[in-house]
């Protein structure tokens, strides 16, 4: 009986994309500028986590490098041209998918007549933090992103992937700003801090899921079915070794 061949993976583990999203998202939000802080000057700094997060996904989209994709032949061979027109697409439905958050915003408390540049700071780094990941994985389909988003469906690798970051950081945002309206009188709870900083939370705790549904979970029951499938052929036959023993004894010859 043959050996089977190699065990392929359900997907190609690209932890980088992961790692230095993490990285981004964590110097976009603590980097320390001189003479601005997040509680003097809110609009400006985050204006600059914002700077920092689009020039990331700006990268990502230019080199075609994000989420767990390959770029194709055919992708690295577009022109500078159409590279820039993703990078510009991904910025307008990004500000499209700002705006609509910061009518939420309003619709749900923030203040409507005063702090307009807090608002609309605020909205600009939640729709970066969650709303970006899903227009760089997901297919420009209404359909597409119903299922990823609000579907229980069993759902596709960018489908998990775009859920992951959306609904933890809009979760965590949602729950940070409870304490906005606490009588405790901390500099932190000014508007936008604590819905800012719960977005930017709920971003490196959806880092974490995706990095567990998307890569550890399908590496995990790959090697585990490749277990199950060696024991068995041992079973039909006692000489059988297993893929990495065969391979191992081949280059010994």
């Amino acid at each position: 009986m043959e050996a089977p061949s190699h065990t392929r993976y359900p997907i190609e583990p690209n932890g980088m994309e992961l790692a230095l999203g993490g990285m981004a998202s964590a110097l976009a939000l603590i980097t320390p500028r001189k003479g601005l802080n997040l509680y003097d000057h809110p609009t400006k700094y985050l204006s600059v986590s914002a700077s920092i997060l689009f020039g990331y996904y700006a990268i990502l989209a230019f080199a075609d490098v994000y989420c767990f994709k390959i770029p194709s032949a055919r992708a690295r061979r577009a022109s500078v041209g159409a590279r820039i027109q993703k990078v510009l697409t991904m910025g307008l439905a990004t500000a499209l998918a700002a705006g609509a958050i910061a009518v939420g915003l309003v619709l749900f408390g923030a203040p409507a007549a005063s702090q307009h540049g807090e608002t609309a700071m605020a909205a600009v780094n939640i729709a970066l933090l969650a709303v970006t990941p899903a227009i760089l994985t997901l297919k420009p389909e209404a359909n597409a992103w119903r299922r990823a988003l609000l579907s229980t469906e069993t759902k596709t690798l960018p489908e998990k992937w775009a859920a992951g970051f959306f609904w933890c950081t809009m979760l965590f945002a949602w729950s940070a700003a409870l304490f906005i309206p606490m009588d405790w009188d901390r500099p932190w709870q000014k508007w936008p801090i604590p819905i800012v900083g719960g977005a930017y939370l709920g971003n490196l705790v959806g880092l974490l899921f995706v990095l567990v549904r998307c890569f550890v979970l399908p590496i995990a029951r790959a090697d585990y079915e490749q277990a199950g499938r060696d024991s068995r052929n041992v079973g039909l036959d006692p000489e059988y070794q297993g893929p990495i023993t065969r391979s191992m004894d081949k280059k010994d010859e």
